[in-house]
């Protein structure tokens, strides 16, 4: 019998190695925009400086493949067979991913957290500011030898890599090349030469021009005009509370539904300028979604902001929409707890589904204000309105407790808070008079999402 070796150890734990199939010829997607590909390959030469993520690097190996051995002596006595078990350990790739991030940095690359569960599947982090395009890698050869004599103990290392890059904001893989990288350490299956021959694999694909170029690409249509605030007119809501049915029939019109590639939500439009309102584990880290109006008609919306922290995004829609309206805004601070309150929203993609209840408390979970309510909030409710019986929103829904025998326990955030994070103002049109409810009122008042000024 062999001797287990601690290659053979990782092995039985899952360690994986790449089939010896045929080289893989080297392939690039050609730019959507027409351009040509840079003849530098220095990032200092880019305007647009991209921001990337790293995500999984594994292996497309077959199982049970004989990839190379441990030998002894002048002679190279074989004295175990590697073979691969196609799955990586999540510590070796996080190692490896990290490498990777390292290589980028030091080429200049804006390089921000990535997801771990697959090379694309999953598009949808925290991160406050994802990352447009993704990198990741797949082991599509493989060479692993380890020798031992008298004049000292190695490791050799092969691996040639498929590297691709996704961009998040077209949604599809604009770049595919492999390339190979060789290395060897001192010692007996030592891992350090693993490590650097993908490294080397992934130097020499960064040093591409073909890859600067689509790295390079600029957005696909005119992003929006980012600024550091947002303004939006205070809409006058009912001076009295409104039937279920006059409620719905002027609220409905404002609510949107919102489709990832992943996920689908809703949302609702403020103001007058197509900006829309939503929570940010709805539209995940993308750039743009889908937004779908009430008259059936679907936009572009992209995202001007978010706070993953809070749990919201504001979005703003390709076109401009003159009607409907945006819905009115209610400041919390003139909610109270057994308040008349309706959610409308796209439950399990049933769309404007209207639920009733009462505000049943406020409460306080880890950094965020809640309203709580009874209202039914299903899946789908998601970045939908809270509305109070005058037709003004009080609160974004985020979140519902589900346990056996748990009922009743819907959450919303305070949208005057939430606006604040988006940092959206509402204003009173010149001449109106309206409090902090959008309610007529013999005081004129400035809404602001933090706080309400008299005039």
């Amino acid at each position: 019998m062999f001797k287990a070796t601690l290659w053979s150890v990782l092995l039985a734990l899952g360690f994986w190695f790449t089939a010896p199939i045929p080289a893989m010829a080297a392939t690039t997607f050609p730019s959507s925009t027409g351009q040509t590909p840079l003849q530098s390959a220095s990032l200092l030469d880019l305007e647009y400086q991209p921001t990337v993520e790293v995500t999984e690097i594994r292996s497309g190996v077959l199982p049970g493949v004989v990839i190379g051995g441990r030998y002894e002596g002048l002679l190279r006595i074989l004295q175990e067979r590697y073979t691969a078990t196609g799955q990586l350990p999540d510590q070796f790739d996080q190692g490896v991913r990290s490498l990777i991030e390292d290589e980028l940095m030091q080429a200049g690359y804006n390089v921000v957290s990535s997801p771990s569960n697959s090379i694309f599947a999953n598009q949808f982090t925290d991160a406050t500011e994802p990352g447009r395009f993704l990198i990741g890698g797949t082991i599509t050869q493989s060479k692993l030898n380890s020798y031992s004599s008298l004049w000292g103990d190695r490791t050799e290392d092969e691996r040639t890599v498929r590297w691709e890059v996704f961009d998040r904001e077209i949604g599809k893989v604009i770049y595919r090349q492999a390339t190979q990288g060789v290395a060897q350490a001192e010692g007996i299956d030592n891992l350090a030469a693993t490590y650097e021959a993908i490294r080397a694999s992934f130097r020499t694909v960064l040093q591409e021009p073909t890859l600067i170029a689509a790295l390079a690409q600029p957005s696909t249509s005119e992003p929006p005009v980012l600024t550091s605030n947002y303004e939006i007119q205070a809409i006058a809501t009912a001076n009295e509370a409104l039937s279920l049915e006059q409620l719905v029939g002027r609220s409905i019109p404002s609510i949107v539904q919102i489709q990832t590639p992943g996920a689908r939500g809703s949302g609702f439009l403020i103001g007058s300028s197509g900006l829309v309102v939503t929570n940010q584990h709805v539209i995940g880290s993308t750039f743009a979604v889908k937004v779908k109006l009430y008259d059936g008609s679907t936009h572009v919306g992209r995202v001007l902001k978010r706070d993953a922290s809070y749990d919201v995004a504001l979005l703003q829609l390709d076109e401009a929409v003159e009607q409907p309206m945006g819905l009115p805004i209610c400041h919390t601070n003139a909610v109270k707890v057994g308040e008349a309150v309706v959610a409308i929203g796209n439950p399990l993609a049933l769309s404007n589904t209207v639920t009733q209840g009462v505000v049943s408390g406020f409460r306080y979970d880890s950094s965020r204000n809640l309203i709580q309510t009874d209202a039914a909030i299903n899946p789908g409710n998601s970045g939908g309105p809270l509305l109070n019986r005058q037709g003004a929103v009080i609160g974004i829904v985020t979140e519902k407790m589900v346990s056996r025998g748990v009922e009743g326990l819907g959450f919303a955030l305070p949208i005057g808070e939430a606006l604040h994070r988006l940092h959206v103002q509402v204003q009173t049109p010149v001449g109106s008079l309206l409090n902090s409810c959008g309610s007529p009122t013999a005081t004129g008042v400035v809404l602001t999402a933090s706080g309400v000024n008299s005039q």
